[in-house]
């Protein structure tokens, strides 16, 4: 057994392509965008993740192009200071822990794999499993034949849809919703982040290092109790934005005018996915396609990296042997994802603070994340 399709070019994706590349397999990765999609705030990698990208010898080009965040802000309405912190010790990592902008990642991830065959614009329309290899159709109508297939194509993962049945998975939603974009730097921020929140709502303007001094990132998210219909076109989620964010103070409607001129808006709603299984027959799922645990808990980066590393570490020690290998990183992982998903479904549930917000409210949800963050993060042990 060698030849393995992945599908989807994200984190998840990049990473199985290298490992999966350096145990000897073939690896070959199609992704449905014609580019690669680098649009997205800045992730975490924590530990365990951090051991598996010093591996790849990637953590010192990740950690030179780190966010370098030094100073953060908490303000109200009249754009007074409720409370500041300094040095990139305020944020949630520690130790060798780091957060990049989610396209650098990519890039440095994608560097890392070049000799590996990379296909974009490309989609499987079906999945045909036999005893012994896997038949896909692509869109173009082509037939191709593989000996697994690996779908890392996210939280709408199609790969998911054609190989398991809905009742071997449940999308479930948070009731949060989160819309970021890129804007130009007009609040002069360097290496800093202000944010604002009140009634269930949070806006935050991020510039990172200095690399990105001429722009921000926005992000507005919310919760609600309401259930929404799933909102995919652009510009129903900016009405929604709008409608949930205007006239609230500070900043907020500069920035819902400055949203119209961004050309890399991403908005989504905060879903968990839970499964019995994250393999069938000589398919399997990594990252959000399998075990998304929603965006607020901060690692959904992290648990991409350590399932992609698991999976093919479990096929290289079971010399290809898919069924057993399945098997192993159904049952490693495990622990691992369940204690993110109900991280995740915590602070979703916690985060967001009502009216008056202070100085102590912040601090301690803070410390409580801190807490808790720690952990689900350290919640698996890797095989070597």
């Amino acid at each position: 057994m060698k030849k393995i399709l992945v599908v989807g070019a994200g984190v998840a994706g990049l990473t199985v392509c290298y490992w999966l590349k350096k145990f000897g397999f073939l690896p070959v990765l199609i992704e449905k965008s014609d580019f690669l999609r680098t649009g997205g705030h800045a992730v975490d990698i924590r530990s365990p993740a951090v051991d598996i990208i010093k591996k790849m010898d990637i953590y010192e080009s990740i950690f030179e192009m780190r966010t370098q965040l030094e100073n953060s802000y908490h303000v109200g309405a009249d754009n007074k200071i409720i409370k500041e912190s300094h040095g990139e010790e305020s944020g949630f990592n520690h130790g060798d822990d780091v957060e990049i902008v989610r396209g650098d990642l990519l890039w440095i991830l994608m560097d890392s794999i070049k000799d590996i065959p990379c296909h974009f614009g490309q989609t499987i329309t079906q999945i045909k499993q036999h005893e012994k290899y896997v038949e896909i159709t692509l869109k173009s109508g082509k037939t191709e034949y593989y000996d697994l297939v690996i779908g890392a194509d996210g939280l709408y993962s199609s790969t998911r849809e054609m190989a398991f049945t809905t009742e071997q998975f449940a999308s479930v939603d948070l009731n949060t919703y989160i819309g970021v974009f890129s804007i130009p730097n007009y609040l002069n921020l360097s290496r800093s982040e202000i944010d604002f929140e009140s009634d269930n709502k949070l806006i935050s303007v991020t510039s990172f290092n200095d690399r990105y001094i001429d722009k921000a990132i926005v992000a507005f998210s919310f919760s609600c109790d309401e259930k929404m219909n799933d909102v995919r076109d652009q510009m129903e989620q900016k009405t929604l934005l709008r409608s949930k964010f205007m006239n609230m103070g500070w900043e907020v409607n500069n920035l819902l005018k400055l949203m119209d001129d961004s050309d890399d808006f991403y908005f989504d709603s905060a879903k968990q996915i839970h499964m019995t299984s994250w393999t069938e027959g000589r398919v399997a799922l990594i990252g959000d396609a399998g075990y998304c645990a929603a965006p607020l808990a901060g690692q959904g980066t992290s648990q991409a990296i350590i399932g992609a590393y698991l999976l093919a570490v479990e096929l290289k020690r079971l010399g290809g042997n898919h069924s057993i290998a399945f098997d192993h990183y159904n049952k490693l992982l495990r622990p691992y994802v369940e204690a993110n998903h109900d991280l995740a479904l915590w602070v979703s549930e916690m985060y967001f603070l009502l009216d008056e917000v202070s100085d102590t409210e912040i601090e301690l949800r803070n410390d409580m994340i801190k807490e808790k963050l720690q952990i689900a993060s350290n919640a698996i042990k890797l095989p070597e």
